[in-house]
């Protein structure tokens, strides 16, 4: 499976490996990461920033995302930045906890691009 890690893009092919490069990433405070299931399949995008992040999930390329609904009563926005250096805010009401979000890319890469149902999702 494809994973772009802060626009550096590498390659998995068990979740054993997969598993080791989280650990690796869970190293770093900010980030953004990608998984691409097949070319116009699945894919899902995990913002962290700090304590705060939250996935985006997209069927296909094009298609409307849904994103993670953390607290919705949750008010604010938190800053993210992409591995572009653009700077963007999102709602805290978006955000789940970081174990969340990677049992979510885990269950992404075993399933083939499926989406994690334990976690409650909203239209974008």
């Amino acid at each position: 499976m494809n994973v772009v890690f802060n626009g550096t893009e590498q390659s998995f092919e068990s979740l054993d490996e997969f598993a080791v490069a989280l650990d690796r990433f869970d190293l770093e405070p900010q980030f953004e990461l990608w998984i691409v299931s097949r070319k116009d399949g699945p894919s899902i995008c995990m913002l962290r920033n700090g304590d705060h992040a939250w996935l985006m999930y997209l069927q296909f390329e094009g298609d409307k995302s849904v994103v993670t609904e953390g607290d919705p009563n949750r008010q604010g926005t938190w800053p993210y930045t992409l591995a572009n250096g653009q700077l963007d805010e999102y709602p805290l009401s978006w955000c789940i906890t970081i174990e969340q979000c990677f049992d979510a890319l885990a269950y992404f890469f075993v399933n083939d691009g499926a989406r994690y149902t334990v976690i409650p999702w909203r239209d974008a």
